[in-house]
């Protein structure tokens, strides 16, 4: 049995959260997994599993184009092992859970912070007193679970303690209520989130087709 490996209402959740932090449209039940319409440039969906089957063989026999990975909640060597050949397979970070209380959004001195807001979903920025951007975040919130998505902070801003104001300044938009706190981590910021009382649910990989050679 592959390690990891999440509850498949908890990712639903999280995706659901996700899509609505970046506009997306709303994951579909797929193949054992979920599916996300993102219809972009680089990426036109995306295939998202709560863990690893044979399902997942089936589906990337069917996909021959490196716009539309396969993603699952399982280290990247148990993912590879239900892929046929022509897959790139790599750890790309973690799901991450946590029910603890935000941190305290407290902004160093020399920087401020804007939010915008739009019904379930929203953007916060923190930058200077001069107006250069340190920091940007953004989250959307479900009806099952709270998602913060693309929390970034700059590099020459880092160790500054923006991680977690921006963090805290996220939070205060769940108002008060239990929904679980979800995200998805590369490893610098899983580092971050231990540090405010996070917690690992499980490793997360990605899937690239490699690009057909031409005839």
């Amino acid at each position: 049995m592959p390690e990891g490996g999440v509850a498949p209402a908890l990712l639903e959740a999280w995706l659901t959260g996700r899509s609505l932090a970046r506009g997306l449209p709303l994951p579909v039940a797929s193949h054992g997994g979920f599916r996300v319409d993102t219809n972009g440039a680089a990426e036109l969906r995306r295939w998202v599993f709560p863990t690893a089957d044979m399902r997942i063989g089936e589906l990337a026999g069917k996909i021959d184009s490196p716009r539309e990975p396969i993603k699952a909640c399982v280290p990247a060597r148990d993912l590879a092992g239900f892929l046929p050949s022509g897959w790139d397979v790599q750890d790309t970070g973690y799901f991450m859970h946590c029910r603890c209380t935000p941190a305290l959004p407290d902004l160093p001195d020399g920087f401020v912070a804007r939010t915008e807001q739009g019904g379930d979903s929203g953007r916060i920025d923190i930058a200077t007193t001069d107006g250069v951007l340190a920091a940007r975040g953004f989250w959307g919130r479900g009806a099952e679970a709270f998602v913060y998505d693309r929390i970034v902070v700059e590099a020459a801003f880092r160790r500054r303690g923006l991680g977690k104001a921006l963090m805290g300044l996220i939070g205060r938009n769940r108002h008060g209520d239990d929904l679980p706190q979800l995200l998805v981590a590369t490893e610098e910021g899983r580092l971050l989130y231990l540090s405010l009382g996070w917690e690992v649910v499980s490793p997360y990989a990605t899937a690239l087709r490699r690009e057909r050679a031409p005839d």
